[in-house]
């Protein structure tokens, strides 16, 4: 592994520092937000010519401005490099300094990333997805239920439903495009090969954003803005992706074409131009790019723009391969999710936390897709989420739940569902899942609640995991009604029971009858679902706020596609993500979903400024708007946000990304 020197920069100075001197939040912010107005790196005695803040005196600014010019660019802390290895032909300490890592049996070498770079040696960063478990679990379970196991090697990257699915954004789940920038771009762009799906991959990133790639070449993608090269030496550089720059290979191709550097040196201007420059070595850098380029013939204004759109893409573009390589991976998990839903929902499941939803989000996707989710059950859940069998009577209709193992009755279609698994009950534990299983496996099913306390008593399950056991229904099948179960557990055992060292000759047995309890409806239920599971495998919790939305004016997210553009609506809907990007002027980015679908809506600065605290920490909000319809892509602007009244607050938790 290789470390990672992480530095201090202008404004994490101004914060440290400012914090240690006691300055106040507000004027700490402030200094930060303003330091482009005030810090220059290039001029020596910049900073000690600035004008301090009304409420500063001159010496505390004068003080402050010379311990920032001291820490910036210190170490601020020492790291590991996140996958990155260095290959060497020879034994690795006769190369570069290394030492322990705090991990067991692991070494680091003490050069800085960027340090190894320079010293011309081997850096390859081998990054780790859980997406690749995702596909690695769906495969065997594919193989569990077909016999056959997929080779993804075989595939043909042709697959017209795979495209068709990838354009109309039905991509929840899928690696890389199921984000919301990259669904309300997906129907503009309309992918129709594999090349068109690496661009989608490479595009939505914030270099080409920051770089001005992305709207041109979706208007080029569409035929409605002709395809130019600001320089007839781009052309070949840039024609296959529509005269924009998209990977990091074309700023070598254009260093070395346009501004006539060699390979060599091109690659070193790349690099550089990824790092943390002062303002004397950027000058630098765009100097030789800028006289490189007059050298060709390129005009000034072209050469001056070309280095903008370089300088803005290069720190967070793809390389071209990397685009590819996940590109691939982004088509594989489309098509499984295509034609083998379940297997694949099952893989997402098991393999949280990852992407850009949460998991109630992945299951309420299924259940839209007419999948059906099956609850925890004492006798059928496994340790993870699974495929489970379900065989339709082709005569009544009437459907059996059977194991994988038998073989199908005569006269039945096998179909298969996802049963949720001992993974998303809480308190449960990695060994009380496995001692379920187990013991179920070696002594058969569990006959009553009684029985199962009677078998895993002195194990590792714990009072609070048969609590959460009872509550989240997966002793429903056994024939004993939820609060009837507790209610017997607390008599008898005082809510233990589990426990070694209790007297068996001292339990009280569950002969007397019951109070009359209230009965578990289906509202209770999805409250107790997603207070244990974080999820719902019956009814949305929308499907139960319905009643009030229609009351409100609130319209189903299924209709909103329907209205004509610049139409005044109101939606309501459950908050499943947040987004405030750096690169949106402030805008916010929510989006709701019910049970019919999702929502996207768009926040900007004075509405969020006056809704904030209700938007930010309610869970079901109602949201007044214009519809803003464009390609088929369709948003709410938001001018007014509630929140819907006299619901008790969700456990579900969104996923908000600042």
């Amino acid at each position: 592994m290789v470390c990672n020197v992480v530095t201090f920069q202008p404004r994490m100075a101004i914060r440290q520092i400012g914090k240690a001197l006691g300055f106040s939040a507000e004027l700490l912010d402030r200094l930060a937000k303003g330091v482009d107005r005030w810090f220059s790196e290039d001029v020596e005695d910049s900073m000690f010519g600035s004008v301090p803040p009304p409420d500063m005196r001159p010496q505390s600014w004068q003080h402050f401005l010379e311990l920032c010019r001291e820490v910036i660019d210190f170490p601020r802390h020492l790291s590991i490099h996140n996958g990155g290895m260095l290959v060497t032909g020879e034994p690795l300490v006769d190369i570069a300094p290394v030492e322990p890592a705090a991990m067991e049996g692991r070494r680091v070498v003490q050069f800085n990333k960027d340090d190894v770079e320079d010293l011309g040696l081997i850096k390859m960063d081998m990054l780790g997805l859980r997406t690749l478990s995702v596909v690695a679990e769906c495969l065997e379970l594919i193989k569990d239920a077909t016999g056959t196991r997929p080779d993804l090697d075989e595939l043909t990257l042709d697959d017209p439903k795979v495209f068709e699915t990838c354009g109309e954004a039905d991509t929840i789940g899928v690696f890389q495009i199921e984000s919301r920038a990259q669904m309300q771009t997906l129907p503009r762009t309309r992918p129709k090969t594999f090349n068109d799906l690496v661009v989608e991959v490479a595009i939505i990133r914030p270099g080409p954003i920051q770089g001005n790639a992305v709207h041109p070449y979706i208007r080029r993608k569409q035929g409605r803005e002709l395809v130019t090269y600001a320089h007839p030496l781009l052309e070949p550089i840039l024609k296959d992706t529509l005269g924009v720059i998209l990977y990091q290979e074309q700023i070598i191709e254009i260093a070395m074409y346009v501004a006539g550097m060699r390979p060599g040196v091109a690659d070193g201007f790349r690099r550089a131009m990824t790092r943390h420059l002062n303002r004397v070595e950027m000058s630098s850098l765009e100097d030789s790019f800028i006289n490189g380029c007059l050298a060709n013939g390129v005009p000034r204004d072209v050469a001056d723009q070309l280095f903008a759109a370089v300088q803005g893409f290069a720190v967070y573009g793809f390389c071209r391969s990397h685009a590819a390589a996940f590109a691939r991976t982004s088509y594989e998990t489309a098509w499984m999710k295509l034609h083998h839903p379940v297997e694949f929902a099952c893989g997402l499941l098991n393999n949280q936390p990852m992407g850009f939803y949460h998991p109630s989000v992945l299951v309420e996707d299924m259940k839209r897709h007419g999948l059906k989710a099956l609850p925890v059950d004492v006798n059928r859940s496994d340790v993870r989420c699974l495929p489970e069998r379900v065989e339709v009577h082709a005569s009544a209709g009437a459907r059996t739940f059977q194991t994988r193992e038998f073989p199908p009755i005569a006269g039945t279609r096998v179909e298969y569902a996802m049963r949720i698994g001992f993974n998303y009950v809480r308190d449960l534990g990695e060994e009380g899942r496995k001692a379920i299983v187990a013991d179920r496996g070696q002594n058969g099913p569990y006959r009553s609640f009684d029985d199962f306390i009677s078998r895993l008593r002195g194990g590792p399950i714990g009072p609070r995991a048969v609590r959460n056991l009872v509550m989240v229904g997966a002793f429903d099948a056994l024939g004993r009604p939820r609060r009837e179960l507790l209610w017997g557990w607390q008599e008898r055992w005082h809510g233990t029971g589990l426990r070694k060292g209790i007297d068996k000759q001292s339990e009280l047995r569950l002969d007397a009858t019951a109070p009359s309890l209230p009965h578990i409806d289906d509202f209770d239920a999805n409250q107790l679902e997603y207070r244990i599971s974080d999820l719902s495998t019956g009814h949305h919790l929308i499907h139960f706020c319905r009643d009030r939305l229609r009351a409100l004016g609130a319209i189903e997210t299924d209709k909103v596609t329907r209205l004509a553009n610049n139409q005044r609506v109101r939606v309501g809907g459950l908050v499943i993500t947040r987004q405030a990007p750096a690169t949106a002027n402030k805008i916010r980015f929510f989006t709701l979903e019910d049970e019919f679908g999702q929502v996207n809506v768009t926040i900007k600065p004075e509405v969020y400024a006056k809704y904030r605290q209700v938007a930010n920490r309610q869970p079901i909000l109602v949201i007044d708007g214009v519809l803003q319809r464009q390609d088929g892509v369709h948003s709410v602007l938001a001018s007014h946000i509630d929140a819907l009244p006299g619901v008790p607050r969700s456990t579900q938790r969104s996923h908000d990304y600042r």
